[in-house]
């Protein structure tokens, strides 16, 4: 089809539209040459050993160090991932969508109302902690209650404090350290209050616990590791501590929690600040990592099933 003619015979510049046309024509040709690389990328058919070796996806044994080969079609899945999730995206902004979105989520089941007073039911079923619940068998709370928020001014602050001290923590440590003590500081502040106020049946929600643990890991980390610039990089950590503490103290937020967070951060960052050969725990630390992101999912998973089941 002449579009220079179509456009010009309905008073549009010809040229000008014939030119967009071409260019468009040209990007989708592209994406599909694209596509078309990225599936042979996954379906690839060779696959690596860890010292290495290319192997053939059927081999079982690397013939070069002796090892048994990884499995291929987990590597492929890997690929696959990758194309969907790419590496470039933040721990921390992934973070701080997920918590958006449970948000926005809360929001939609409620009305506008939950804007500023959720309604304590609600939170329960999207996975809020209640120690009485959790020694019921909620055992999944102590983890998802780390992404629901008490209305805008406390998911407000939580991702101000996630969006400022987690990309310098990440960019430090690594997204695989990063991930394994922010859930693990999550799971601290639910054991915290578990262990304070035993089987009662308090709601606790918020990003806090983790949020404390990445603060009092930075202040540990950084006089553990001495680095260069540790007195700067340890007073950012104090102040935000102390910006944290004195708005949870406004808001009435739970400074059980809170402190236990902060002490799983403290003991992090001492850990990963005396760390000899970094490199070497490197695989210690993804193992933990998908762990805790499995672990992540299946709580989620948990609640949907509650919910399809109620």
């Amino acid at each position: 089809m002449n579009w220079k003619e179509f456009f010009d015979s309905i008073g549009l510049n010809g040229t000008k539209w014939q030119w967009r046309i071409m260019h468009w024509q040209q990007r989708w040709a592209d994406r599909k040459e694209t596509f078309r690389q990225q599936r042979g990328h996954v379906a690839y058919r060779h696959k690596f050993c860890s010292c290495g070796a290319l192997l053939d996806r059927d081999e079982r044994e690397c013939p070069h160090c002796g090892k048994r080969a990884p499995s291929w079609r987990a590597q492929a899945v890997r690929r696959a991932v990758g194309l969907v999730v790419p590496s470039a995206l933040a721990v921390s902004s992934t973070l701080v969508i997920i918590n958006s979105g449970l948000f926005m989520l809360v929001i939609a089941l409620e009305g506008g109302g939950a804007l500023f007073v959720p309604s304590i039911q609600v939170l329960r079923d999207l996975g809020g902690f209640i120690p009485s619940e959790f020694l019921a068998g909620r055992f999944f709370t102590v983890i998802t209650y780390g992404y629901l928020h008490l209305g805008l001014f406390h998911f407000g602050f939580n991702m101000l404090v996630l969006s400022q001290v987690g990309p310098m923590l990440e960019q430090e440590i690594g997204k695989a350290r990063f991930f394994t003590l922010y859930t693990l500081a999550v799971i601290g502040g639910a054991v915290a209050r578990l262990v304070v106020s035993g089987p009662a049946p308090i709601l606790l929600v918020g990003a806090s616990g983790g949020l404390f643990g990445c603060i009092g890991f930075g202040i540990s980390y950084y006089h553990a590791a001495g680095s260069r610039g540790v007195e700067t990089m340890r007073s950012f950590f104090v102040r935000w501590v102390i910006y944290a503490f004195m708005f949870g103290f406004f808001v009435g937020a739970d400074t059980v929690a809170h402190v236990g967070g902060f002490l799983i951060g403290l003991l992090g960052g001492y850990v990963m600040g005396n760390e000899r050969d970094r490199e070497a725990l490197n695989p210690f630390w993804n193992t933990a990592a998908t762990a805790c992101l499995l672990a992540t999912l299946a709580s989620f998973g948990w609640i949907i099933w509650e919910r399809i089941g109620a």
